[in-house]
């Protein structure tokens, strides 16, 4: 993770130009939150339908995880080919399988339940400043980390082909949170790729999620982006003010939102064989 003071610190590859450059240590700080206050998950699960079918995202994703190490196997063992054509034939009801070594389910059925229509009267930024803001500087701050931050995941996101989906914004907070929490070099670009397809594939298998709000999906992905932002101002400034104290906080504070947001220890959150595996 390249650190440098609000020049493109670097998370998920989305380069973050964070327009507070030159803001003291202690207002970074403060808009932390104090590290744990209960504005952090207060913010987080007023999205309703939406944060509440977020709450059995652990377990879908470890699921999800495995069938996809388990797909990897037979690919690396029969080709793509050969497992792409036992997965069409097991799809059509009735079809024999050419190749009976080769077992395989039917693929998932894609459902883009994390997929949301933006609306432009959702003020994310205002809800996470009054959430964790105290005083008028401290919420002008958060704003403004928020605002850049997004700025840059959009662009990111659309050249990605992750616009508008809620598995791009838990890509992003993932990775963003485990590297601060493990003070740790980003994942692969490959484990990333692979991470946002499992994510889709976990939203796509939580049924609460095709009855949640275009707006609850918009609030909850926002908020993750900007979890993620405030995440990277506060280490950004401890390593650049080598400050241990602050560092160690910003690593409490991130696996205090990997609990809230992943309902898992962080501990949990690992880098296996090159992928991001949640234990």
């Amino acid at each position: 993770m390249k650190i440098g003071k609000y020049k493109k610190p670097i998370a998920v590859t989305f380069a973050l130009v964070f327009l507070c450059a030159g803001v003291a240590n202690a207002q970074i700080q403060a808009a932390g939150g104090g590290y744990y206050r209960a504005g952090y998950p207060t913010v987080y699960g007023s999205f309703g339908q939406a944060s509440a079918a977020q709450s059995r995202m652990y377990d879908q994703v470890k699921v999800q995880t495995r069938k996809m190490s388990e797909r990897d196997a037979l690919i690396k063992k029969w080709g793509p080919a050969a497992v792409e054509k036992a997965e069409r034939e097991a799809a059509a009801k009735g079809s024999r399988p050419s190749n009976p070594q080769i077992v395989v389910p039917p693929p998932p059925v894609v459902r883009n339940y994390g997929v949301f229509r933006p609306d432009p009267t959702v003020d994310t930024g205002k809800a996470l400043a009054d959430a964790l803001g105290d005083t008028p500087e401290e919420k002008a701050l958060i704003k403004q980390i928020y605002a850049a931050t997004k700025v840059e995941y959009e662009k990111e996101a659309a050249t990605r082909g992750w616009k508008n989906n809620m598995a791009a914004g838990l890509t992003f907070f993932t990775v963003t949170a485990m590297t601060v929490n493990h003070d740790a070099p980003v994942p692969s670009e490959e484990a990333i790729q692979t991470y946002y397809k499992v994510m889709n594939m976990a939203l796509d298998e939580i049924p609460e999620m095709a009855g949640a709000a275009n707006k609850e999906k918009q609030g909850l992905n926002n908020t993750l982006v900007g979890f993620s932002g405030m995440l990277l101002a506060i280490y950004t400034d401890a390593k650049q003010n080598n400050d241990a104290d602050a560092l160690a906080k910003s690593t409490q504070l991130a696996g205090m939102l990997i609990e809230v947001v992943l309902k898992t220890d962080p501990e949990n959150l690992r880098i296996e064989n090159g992928q991001i595996v949640m234990q």
